[in-house]
């Protein structure tokens, strides 16, 4: 674990991160993600399904699908990208 530093004096805390967690609330959770990704640790992915939402099976299909499409943009042709774009224009 990290050495903290307050007030000039450091302190060792050998906190386990699965109790860390269990403590916070969501709003500290959120803050933390938020800090992770702001610092480059996480990469704001807007296809991660959120587990409190409840999808249906197609909408979960649909969603990994655009995921796994994701990963494909450099192997896609400018038509296929003028194809994505059309498509995100018209439902945006």
């Amino acid at each position: 674990m990290p050495n903290i530093t307050a007030y000039n004096v450091d302190v060792d805390v050998d906190i386990d991160i699965d109790d860390f967690l269990s403590e916070c609330s969501s709003r500290e959770i959120n803050e933390l993600v938020k800090a992770l990704t702001e610092d480059g640790y996480l990469v704001k992915n807007p296809l991660v399904l959120d587990p409190n939402n409840k999808l249906s099976k197609m909408e979960e299909e649909f969603l990994n699908k655009l995921h796994i499409l994701s990963t494909k943009y450099y192997s896609m042709s400018d038509e296929e990208l003028e194809m994505i774009e059309k498509l995100f224009e018209k439902y945006r």
